[in-house]
């Protein structure tokens, strides 16, 4: 690589003053970095999403009697509870 920024030099006519910039191993990194927080982003919102459905259909788990005697109503304050819009 040094040949050829002599080369380089020579070619632009460039005084040997002038040295070789050097990438920061950050503007290297970048791409990684970038792809490595997409990535725990997507999982972190996966994670989340499957918390919360299991949450609900936990809390929507009833049992054989509630399930004989349920209603419309019942089911729908059921729901209103569980998304925290209680009516009452």
């Amino acid at each position: 690589m040094n040949v050829q920024w002599q080369r380089y030099k020579e070619l632009e006519l460039l005084p040997d003053s002038v040295s070789k910039s050097e990438i920061p191993l950050v503007h290297l990194l970048f791409p990684f970095i970038a792809i490595w927080r997409v990535l725990l982003n997507a999982l972190s919102r996966e994670h989340i999403y499957e918390n919360r459905t299991e949450y609900l259909e936990r809390c929507w788990v009833l049992s054989d009697s509630y399930l004989s005697h349920s209603t419309y109503r019942n089911t729908l304050h059921q729901l209103l509870v569980l998304m925290d819009l209680d009516p009452e």
